[in-house]
């Protein structure tokens, strides 16, 4: 970040009351205020919830000069495009108006029901109920029958996290594409794997069969081969 946008922006901070005044702590989120520059982001705050998984950030980015509200769950996080703004005035009114209500919504996947993804009988698809709840060490932390929107029309339906390796993978169903494919992080970094690409359910169930085993053997591999 260019060393004048940074104290542009700290000075417009610096004027405005309301990151004073953060609540310590909502519902059971607890605030991290940050203020620091990372790359040509500037982080503001947020609430996090650690044993959860679950938190809100909020952040300047320099490229584009906006505003910016994003959600995590797990090791996944979304930016919440709806509240790009350029004004911080406007950016104040909009976490007056939206913070409580998006912090309580973070982790409440059900009642999120999309037309086209209950189209494809997603969240009552049998198979999801012979899903091991740990495989690998590896912890089932989302299921289809709480799929969650991410952006661009994907949908997480399946994720299985490894917080301790800062490693998951997640199927995702994108209702644009109409189909389904999948990404891992591994020690934090993004990776398209596309053993899991599939056109519909059935053939999803088969590569899951064939592959989610392996491909969490494999994702932790790396990860010990990136330390070693």
């Amino acid at each position: 970040m260019l060393s004048e946008v940074k104290q542009k922006l700290e000075n417009e901070i610096a004027e405005q009351k309301f990151f004073n005044e953060l609540e310590e702590s909502i519902f059971d989120f607890n605030l991290i205020k940050i203020f620091q520059e990372d790359d040509n982001i500037y982080n503001l705050f947020g609430y996090v919830n650690e044993s959860k998984h679950f938190g809100l950030k909020t952040c300047f980015h320099a490229d584009t000069k906006e505003f910016r509200i994003s959600k995590k769950f797990g090791l996944n996080e979304f930016c919440l495009t709806e509240f790009f703004t350029e004004d911080i005035s406007k950016f104040i009114e909009i976490l007056q108006s939206e913070l409580k209500k998006l912090i309580d919504s973070i982790d409440k996947f059900d009642g999120d029901e999309n037309f086209f993804v209950e189209q494809k009988q997603i969240s009552k698809w049998k198979y999801s109920e012979n899903l091991p709840e740990c495989l690998e060490n590896f912890q089932l932390f989302m299921n289809p029958k709480k799929y969650l929107e991410v952006t661009n029309g994907s949908f997480v339906i399946i994720n299985y996290c490894d917080f301790k390796i800062d490693s998951d993978l997640a199927i995702y169903y994108n209702i644009f594409s109409d189909n389904f494919g999948s990404e891992a992080r591994i020690n934090g970094a993004p990776t398209v794997i596309y053993d899991f690409d599939s056109d519909n359910l059935k053939e999803l169930e088969e590569k899951l069969n064939n592959n989610l085993q392996i491909q969490l053997k494999n994702i932790r591999a790396e990860v010990q081969s990136q330390t070693n």
